[in-house]
């Protein structure tokens, strides 16, 4: 077995074992420690995903190798133009698109002319008498006038420690 190949076991070896603990720390509750085994595996990941695209690329590279200059060139000049394509039926025709600007402005002014006759409505109909019901409602929420604590006429009692009786 050659080191690629130990390098991908160690990383599938790897994958298997912190994608098992991070269930097992995850059921104890031990957050810390999934934390760490999740970035591990991912890490794992991660350098598994490295080596395959590497040996992707160096497939390719010895399938591109193999041909002449003038080929390889070919290949990549057909590659480098993209296919024109009309994803809309609408815009195949560049002639027709003068209706479409207008269309989408009209559009936009009466939207607008919409939310300005919502939004005035909506100051009309929701006076300050909607606000003093909303105040009205969080009044129960108020602290009390004299807060929690009943106030002491000795300052000193609490310095004293809890009230106890007399000893007799």
């Amino acid at each position: 077995m050659n080191a690629r190949g130990v390098g991908v076991f160690l990383a599938i070896t790897t994958l298997i074992a912190t994608g098992a603990y991070v269930f097992v720390y995850l059921y104890r509750w031990e957050w810390n420690r999934a934390i760490m085994t999740a970035t591990l595996f991912i890490a794992a990941e991660v350098a598994l995903v490295g080596m395959l695209v590497t040996r992707r690329l160096r497939a390719l590279e010895h399938t591109l190798g193999s041909t002449d200059e003038r080929e390889r060139t070919a290949r990549i000049v057909h590659a480098a133009t993209p296919a024109p394509r009309v994803t809309f039926g609408w815009l195949a025709r560049p002639d027709r698109l003068g209706v479409f600007v207008p269309v989408l402005l009209a559009g936009g002014v009466l939207l607008t002319g919409l939310a300005w006759l919502v939004e005035r409505l909506a100051k009309a109909t929701a006076g300050p008498a909607a606000e003093r019901r909303i105040i009205d409602g969080l009044d129960r929420l108020r602290l009390p006038a004299d807060g929690f604590l009943t106030p002491s006429t000795d300052r000193l009692q609490l310095l004293r420690g809890p009230v106890t009786r007399p000893r007799r």
